[in-house]
């Protein structure tokens, strides 16, 4: 018997009993399924999450000073405007730096109020975070110089104040000081809005000089900076502590963090979480194996006296084993090809609700397709050979 003969008849045994088939595919079914669904909306939320931290530019670094548990910082290791020149004239891997002090207070207009993270920083800002300002505009070095009350908010401040009234040329109140907004910033649309619960941030940012003044506070939290190019950020963030250190007269006191550190830990834990739960899923590969492995013993037995007929007639152990294993391997890869349909499917899907991009490579498609067949061949060999090494007088006389 040649392959093509064995091949029809595999197909013929299992037209033969639908249901036993379908219900012994169903673990192939769900297992392939399931391994190509999670490994494409997992690399899905890879790639969401690489382009949601990237939006800010993978060159940018935040410079902070080094603190441990209780520990506080000296006024003489705190760092200021003049670290941020100094940084940006004496360092040629920095495209820029901007200082960044934070506050929180409550953000009063029109009779409404709403909490409020006040930023004080400088006009660079806008451009090295990507920030979108419409409609106005951000404030400039002559606001910064004049010490003017001017403010710009964020799209969720300005909902909450104004209530989708036009918020330019309007007045905020923070610490009894009124601010004239002069620009919206707009709220970007992350890919993860749908997980957003409960109440959000809203910023407002202000001239470094005003949020001084209102704080009454010279404190920098922390410097922005952004590098020449993504290949110098690691160059420029060293050769930054070691300026401030020299500047304060210190010792490793200075710390940084970077967007492409944050996006290399982000895709290696969401790696991780996908190839854990690819892994579970794939259990169910290796319970759809014995379902197989299972109904070929059966098969086998119902079907003695058949391979005792084929053996009378002169079919070779080989023949019987290769006509046993086949069947095996087709339950497994038309289960498999089932299981890919519904898992490809099931993929985008599930990608249009969680809004990110599904990623179903050809290469976890051929591995899950091959995986099944191998399956089928695994748990189908035990059976084949069984039948293979029966008797053919004993067979005959099954009954």
């Amino acid at each position: 018997m040649n392959w093509l003969e064995s091949f029809k008849v595999a197909l013929e045994g299992i037209w033969a009993n639908k249901l036993r088939a379908f219900l012994t595919m169903l673990g192939i079914v769900i297992g392939i399924s399931s391994v190509i669904a999670v490994v494409a909306v997992g690399q899905g939320g890879r790639a969401a999450i690489t382009r949601e931290m990237e939006k800010s530019g993978v060159n940018l670094f935040v410079l902070y000073v080094r603190s441990i548990g209780t520990e506080t910082i000296s006024p003489n290791e705190r760092l200021s405007l003049q670290d941020a020149a100094a940084l940006k004239a004496s360092l040629t891997s920095v495209q820029d730096i901007v200082p960044s002090s934070v506050e929180y207070g409550e953000a009063y207009a029109e009779e409404r109020k709403a909490q409020a993270v006040v930023v004080g920083t400088t006009p660079p800002f806008a451009v090295l975070r990507n920030r979108s300002v419409l409609p106005g505009r951000f404030f400039d070095q002559e606001d910064l110089a004049a010490q003017r009350r001017v403010t710009v908010i964020d799209e969720s401040l300005s909902n909450q104040l104004f209530r989708g009234v036009d918020p330019i040329g309007k007045q905020v109140i923070v610490r009894n000081t009124p601010l004239l907004v002069i620009g919206v910033i707009q709220r970007e649309r992350s890919a993860f809005a749908q997980f957003d619960v409960g109440p959000q941030r809203s910023y407002m940012y202000l001239p470094w000089s005003t949020w001084s003044a209102l704080f009454g506070t010279n404190r920098v939290d922390q410097l922005e900076g952004s590098a020449v190019s993504p290949v110098r950020v690691n160059e420029a963030i060293e050769s930054a502590k070691q300026v401030l250190n020299r500047r304060h007269g210190t010792e490793d006191r200075y710390e940084a963090y970077n967007v492409a550190q944050l996006v290399t830990a982000a895709n290696k834990v969401a790696g991780i979480v996908t190839y854990i739960i690819g892994a579970i899923a794939a259990i169910s590969l290796f319970v759809g194996g014995i379902g197989i492995m299972n109904i070929m013993l059966v098969s086998v037995t119902e079907r003695t006296r058949e391979i005792g007929i084929r053996k009378a007639l002169g079919a070779r152990q080989r023949d019987i084993l290769l006509q046993f294993l086949i069947e095996a391997l087709v339950l497994s890869l038309i289960g498999g090809c089932i299981g890919m349909i519904i898992g490809v499917g099931g993929a985008f899907l599930a990608s249009y609700l969680l809004n990110w991009p599904p990623l179903v490579s050809w290469s976890t498609i051929l591995i899950a397709v091959f995986f099944s067949g191998g399956v089928g061949i695994f748990f189908g060999i035990y059976p084949a050979n069984k039948a293979a090494q029966l008797d053919p007088i004993e067979a005959l006389r099954y009954e």
